[in-house]
């Protein structure tokens, strides 16, 4: 009877143990989560049909056409798109998802239209409604491609938009069920490039490609106006989401994946660890809520809505 009882003990202790193993690691990911530090989440990939109406065309992995085609091959191939880079769905509905594609850019004409070559059919495939836009710096300041992102933001939000995918403009799409649609929010779209072998290097990054609802952009306050030549803006922007406690949403490697076009190394921003320092508190009045610039000129291309800034 005392080795019964005692053996019984045992087994109690035993599994006392271990519920307490699992009590104290749901708790440690909780207030991870909580603090922002979980960031590696894969989305669940769904039917095409719930974010994309014509399935058969989606292929998933394909080969990107590298090569130089002229606007006007490409736009009497798109048949589809518009004046000013615009595709919008015949059946439109009031909660329709309105996507803009945000290219920040500056003399690097080759890189866009093999961009433009591969994107537009890219997204006519997911049947997005969507307007494609590059927002040009066409002064003679250092590149500040954050700012030309929060100007682009704030424009293209003129037109009702309710996704906004800000997209480098060498980072070309391998896989169509890669969805632009903000499936989630924020939604980091390139996790796989090729220069890092198709393999993710840290997870608190949201550079390359990401896609965000209004309402999880502007609650960190879109990205820093203070990034001026190459490198900082996107490591401030994965501070802002970690402030703001905010999961960074990813498909798997096998789909969010890119090929990277080869181009020279831009002069680097020597003070972005400078200011990384404060990212955590700043960026609640750095970013849209300081935004202030000159009104752009708008143009209206055969493949996308020109935004040319003077910063």
């Amino acid at each position: 009877m005392q080795a019964y009882v005692k053996q019984q003990k045992m087994k109690y202790t035993k599994r006392t143990l271990q519920l307490s193993v699992v009590l104290l690691l749901a708790s440690v990911l909780l207030v991870l989560y909580h603090f922002g530090f979980v960031f590696n989440i894969d989305c669940i990939y769904k039917s095409c049909s719930q974010y994309a109406r014509c399935c058969p065309k989606l292929v998933g992995n394909f080969h990107p056409d590298l090569r130089l085609i002229s606007s006007e091959e490409m736009a009497n191939k798109f048949y589809w798109v518009h004046e000013g880079g615009r595709y919008s769905l015949s059946d439109v509905s009031s909660d329709v998802t309105r996507v803009a594609i945000l290219i920040p850019f500056r003399k690097r004409e080759e890189h866009l239209q093999i961009l433009l070559n591969n994107l537009h059919p890219f997204l006519y495939k997911q049947q997005l409604d969507y307007t494609v836009y590059v927002v040009d710096q066409v002064d003679e300041k250092p590149f500040n491609k954050g700012k030309l992102y929060n100007i682009g933001y704030t424009e293209a939000k003129k037109n009702n938009h309710t996704c906004y995918v800000f997209h480098d403009v060498d980072l070309i799409p391998e896989n169509d069920h890669n969805l632009y649609g903000c499936v989630r929010s924020p939604m980091h779209l390139s996790r796989a490039i090729d220069k890092y072998n198709y393999s993710l290097p840290d997870d608190k990054l949201i550079g390359g490609v990401s896609a965000w609802r209004t309402e999880e952009f502007e609650r960190v306050n879109g990205w820093s106006n203070l990034f001026w030549f190459w490198g900082g803006e996107d490591d401030d922007m994965s501070y802002r989401i970690m402030a703001n406690r905010l999961p960074i949403y990813r498909f798997q490697n096998s789909v969010a994946r890119y090929r990277m076009l080869k181009h020279s190394q831009s002069t680097v921003n020597t003070a972005r660890h400078r200011i990384l320092k404060d990212s955590h508190i700043r960026y609640k009045f750095d970013g849209l809520s300081s935004l202030v610039y000159i009104p752009p000129d708008i143009q209206q291309s055969l493949l996308y809505t020109r935004i040319l800034v003077k910063l």
